[in-house]
Parts: structure tokens; sequence; C-alpha cells
């Protein structure tokens, strides 16, 4: 039976509807970008909101638990329910006892902070984080993005696409590039794939953080065909040095427990 077609109201408040969702993914993405608490009139300023808007939008989210409020300092930030919101991604595409135990291996055998991430957008979000255990370690939250290019597991995820699809990105990025960094960022991931093809992982150091450095490996396709990758990060030293046992570190520990359940 055909459905009925939506009044001029209808639509009216259907749209007003996708743009306050919209809008909220937006916040959160933004607050995972800088990666620091935000005031109400900076989240305005720097996503172009009017100044009511973002004041409703800041306290519903806030209200709903997904921001914590400072009230002294006035500022925003994401509460831990946000990084719960991906916890059980791993479970569902790799089982959970295979995807923890291999992080935890990796974790054991290397000390440094170990990550799972995925492609979002233009961007990688690590849905999973187990800090190191050295005195000085990469700090990284669960939930925090990174740019897909000129980073150590966006150029892991960039080395499994086809080319068609990596073009396709690349022109994508170069249009949202604000700086030379960014631009060169793109062209130095592009000359960087094929390499990284052929060693199996991918390296780079003070892509996200100063004197810090990671290593990088494509999982096998998930159920679904995603692709996450496995990291393992921190001083730029330890990860020049280690390079190597690393790398095999994360191999041992992907071909031990990750069985990639078969498609139904």
């Amino acid at each position: 039976m055909a459905q009925p077609a939506q009044t001029k109201d209808e639509s009216k408040a259907a749209g007003a509807t996708v743009k306050s969702a919209g809008r909220v993914l937006e916040v959160l993405e933004l607050l995972g970008n800088v990666r620091k608490p935000l005031s109400a009139s900076e989240v305005g300023r720097l996503l172009d909101y009017p100044k009511s808007s973002t004041n409703v939008l800041l306290r519903y989210l806030t209200n709903l638990g997904y921001l914590s409020f400072d009230q002294d300092t006035m500022h925003y930030f994401p509460s831990l329910r946000v990084t719960s919101l991906g916890a059980w991604i791993p479970a569902a595409l790799y089982g959970m006892g295979d995807a923890a135990s291999m992080l935890q291996e990796v974790h054991d055998v290397t000390g440094e902070t170990v990550t799972l991430s995925m492609r979002a957008g233009q961007s990688m979000r690590f849905i999973r984080v187990l800090p190191g255990s050295y005195f000085i370690a990469l700090k990284m939250d669960e939930g925090t993005v990174a740019p897909l290019f000129g980073t150590s597991v966006g150029s892991a995820f960039l080395a499994t696409r086809a080319p068609a699809e990596v073009e396709r990105l690349a022109e994508a990025a170069r249009v949202m590039a604000r700086t030379r960094a960014a631009r060169q960022a793109i062209d130095g991931t592009l000359q960087s794939l094929a390499q990284i093809r052929s060693a199996g992982y991918s390296v780079t150091f003070a892509s996200l953080f100063p004197d810090t450095g990671a290593v990088s490996m494509a999982l096998p396709p998930a159920s679904d065909g995603n692709v996450l990758v496995l990291g393992v990060g921190g001083l730029s030293e330890r990860i020049r040095r280690n390079e190597r046992a690393i790398a095999r570190a994360m191999r041992s520990a992907i071909t031990t427990h990750l069985v990639v359940p078969a498609k139904a």
C-alpha cells in the first residue's frame, strides 16, 4: 500500500528533526576533534550556530547524559556515556573474547597504548583504547577521532581500499583541507600506500601528538565487510626502536585470537 504524502507541516517538522540530529552529531564530532572542553559560545562560533540554538542543544545533551557541564568554567565535555556507544562493535564484528584477547596480548607484549579504530567519514574513530603501562605513555580517550589522511591508523585502513575508492576519499579530503600541512598529509599518505601494502603495516611519527609514533595494522574484514585497525602508539623513540618487534606482536595476536565469523 502506498504511503500517504506528507503535508507541508509534516515535511517541515521532519526537516527540523533531521537538522537537529545533524547538529547533535556535529557537536560530538567537534568535541572529539578539539579534544578539550568548550564553552557554549565557542561551540556556537566554531559550528556557526545561533546562540539560542546552541544553548538549548548543549543543555539537552547534558540532560541526556552525553555531555558533562563544569559549573566553575562553564565548559562542556563528552561524558563516558559517549564512549560506551561503540563499545559493542568489536563483539558484534569479531566476537568479544577474540577481540579483547587480541588487544590484551598486544598490550602485554608491547606495554604501549593499544587501540582499535574504525572509519567514520573522513576520520578514524578510536572505539577501544588500552592505556600504555609506561610512566610516559600515549594518552588517548575512546571516542577520539583522527584524520583519515596523515595518520598511521588512517593509512593502514586506506591501504586496504581499492585505488578508485582511495582517490575518491582523497578528493573529498582535499576539498576540506584548509592548510598546506593538511594537503601535504594527503599527498604523503597516497605515496606511502604501496609500501604499507608491501610491509603489511603503517608507521608514522608526530602525526597526532609531538614526540609520539604509532604502528597500525588493518584487521581482516569483519563479518559485515568492515575493516577495523589495530594500533600501537607511544613515545617516538620507543616506537622507532621496537617497530619490527611491535609489528610481529600484532601479527601474532591477530593470527592467534582473531577468527572472523563466517557469513550467514
